[in-house]
């Protein structure tokens, strides 16, 4: 089993570690032995952000897991850096397309369709109920909020769409 050190005790943090304790083997084992945080400000975490490089050896993945973009990059950056893995988190209650490519520190949350032949990039977080149809391509970065839709498009890096928000052939916008 592989332990896993979480970058960020926030709430997104949490939602994260919940995800990844969720994760099985085809043989019903948890994935992750071991699932600790990191964070500069919270009294739960193990450590602060600048302790990463001493937990080399006690964690083989890192995942960064805060909201803002700019962030998980520097974090993803600064764990790959350091010879971690960054892995892709996806609760056994979201649906993805095998013909699916997920890309490195992406997190895909419960009840999230990722559909046949979807590109998703890294850095990504699909929230609860957000669904990416056939082909479509989410670029490094994005987070798609609560029920959010994407058919027949491409989502540019960092974009944030909001919560029951469609989005169809890239421009056309509009509320479920």
């Amino acid at each position: 089993m592989t332990n896993l050190l979480i970058l960020g005790a926030g709430g997104h943090g949490h939602v994260v570690a919940e995800t990844a304790r969720a994760m099985r083997y085809s043989d019903g084992n948890p994935i992750y032995n071991k699932i600790d945080f990191l964070d500069d400000l919270k009294s739960e975490a193990l450590g602060k952000l600048q302790d990463l490089p001493l937990l080399k050896k006690e964690y083989q993945e890192v995942f960064p897991a805060v909201g803002d973009y700019g962030k998980r990059l520097e974090l993803y950056a600064k764990a790959k850096r350091f010879g971690f893995s960054v892995p892709v988190l996806i609760h056994p209650e979201a649906y993805v397309s095998p013909s699916a490519t997920i890309g490195e520190g992406t997190v895909i949350f419960p009840k999230a369709v990722v559909h046949t032949g979807a590109t998703i990039g890294k850095e990504c977080i699909l929230s609860i109920g957000s669904l990416i149809d056939y082909d479509c391509v989410l670029e490094d970065g994005v987070h798609l909020d609560c029920g959010a839709i994407i058919k027949g498009s491409r989502i540019p890096e960092g974009e944030r769409i909001p919560c029951g928000m469609v989005i169809e052939k890239q421009k056309e916008m509009r509320k479920r």
